[in-house]
């Protein structure tokens, strides 16, 4: 075939072999219903340059790109150097939430954490405060009532935020993109927590082993399909994070006559410096403390710290709670624990601020008014509750 024939017209043989095919001769597949080739508006004024061989394409029928559009709407990955663009600012994330999803979730006001006119991080609007005081009077005085009646209602108290908090936590993470084991990581938060007061401080290796196998036959079974590395690892992550950090709790209510006090402290002196470190922070705080936070402010790092050292010195002058207050050296043990405590609640609140801004949002719930989440409330919590109980066994009160 000659060149002729590539890009225009069919010789007479080839014309033939199109007739019987069924495709009327001389008529070209791009043109139109009466055989004529197809000019588009501007074919006009340049048919002086082109020849009755060299048709333009007209465009395409309607029901043709539904075809097409079939295959090319999802998003297609490749190696080359594209990149997807960038989310619209003010485009909600996590809206696809389903409603297998237990409880509501607050995304960020805009994305990337940014607001118009405010610094990276900042609420699109301020915490309601008074609501805020009255939920945290009230979670306190439901703990503490807890606590009074015996370390079986606390557990139960204990148990029900950690699940909530699970839920939170595998909803954030769902919403991020990731696929994590649901109901099997859920599971493995309640249950480390129970496991831990009934068997002691190994029923945590254990539920950790547990979750890690089942996880795995999770995805090998076909139940979780999708970034089974992923999904397994934030699975493990928050048992871990929500399940193991709160166990200790259990591992304190487990301990003969005085383990409701242990817990007692660890309450007080956390519940103490989140309460003075705020309140220092908005008074006084000028020094950004930490990108993962930036509300968070040097000034009310050390505001709190030294109110919860106060508090210690305190617990420590009176003599309770047992057992960290009331025996000999107790004076010593309570400053001692109210330090590490200083120490453990702001890494445990800096941390959870880290993993919200990974995965952009600004609070993980919304159960609590004028909180956020239960995770927003309890997050120092949860590294206060291991400081306690390995301060107390290493000091030998327990």
């Amino acid at each position: 075939m000659s060149d002729q024939d590539d890009y225009g017209e069919l010789d007479s043989s080839e014309a033939d072999e199109f007739d019987d095919a069924g495709v009327v001769a001389g008529r070209s597949v791009f043109g139109d219903d009466h055989g004529e080739p197809a000019w588009d508006d501007a074919g006009a004024a340049e048919s002086s340059q082109l020849t009755t061989s060299e048709p333009r394409l007209q465009e395409a029928d309607p029901q043709e790109l539904g075809v097409w559009t079939d295959h090319t709407t999802a998003p297609q990955w490749d190696e080359s150097d594209e990149t997807l663009p960038p989310m619209e600012p003010h485009e909600p994330v996590g809206e696809a939430i389903g409603d297998e999803d237990f409880f509501g979730y607050e995304d960020q006001p805009a994305y990337g954490g940014m607001t118009a006119g405010g610094p990276p991080g900042m609420g699109a609007a301020e915490r309601d405060m008074p609501m805020a005081v009255l939920v945290g009077v009230f979670l306190s005085a439901v703990i503490l009532v807890a606590l009074q009646v015996g370390p079986a209602l606390a557990l139960v108290v204990a148990t029900v935020v950690l699940g909530l908090a699970a839920v939170e936590l595998l909803s954030a993470v769902r919403v991020a993109g990731y696929q994590p084991a649901v109901v099997l990581g859920l599971a493995g938060a309640v249950t480390m927590p129970l496991a831990a007061y009934w068997r002691g401080v190994d029923a945590i290796v254990v539920v950790l082993v547990l979750t890690v196998v089942f996880g795995a036959l999770w995805y090998l079974t076909g139940v979780g399909v999708e970034g089974p590395m992923r999904g397994l690892a934030v699975t493990v992550f928050a048992v871990a994070y929500i399940g193991g950090l709160g166990a200790h709790a259990a591992l304190m209510l487990k301990i003969p006559t005085h383990g409701t006090g242990l817990l007692t402290a660890a309450i007080l002196l956390t519940v103490a410096h989140d309460v003075s470190a705020m309140a220092i922070g908005r008074a006084a705080g000028r020094t950004p403390l930490s990108r993962a936070s930036p509300n968070k402010t040097l000034e009310g790092l050390l505001g709190g710290a030294i109110v919860t050292v106060a508090v210690g010195v305190v617990m420590g002058l009176v003599g309770m709670p047992a057992p960290i207050a009331d025996g000999p050296g107790s004076f010593w043990t309570a400053v001692l624990l109210s330090g590490v405590v200083a120490v453990a609640a702001p890494i445990g609140d800096l941390a959870e601020s880290m993993l919200k801004r990974d995965l952009d949002i600004k609070d993980m719930g919304s159960l609590l008014p004028g909180h956020g989440g239960i995770l927003d409330r309890f997050d120092a919590m949860l590294f206060s509750l291991p400081a306690t109980y390995y301060v107390a066994l290493m000091a030998g009160v327990i």
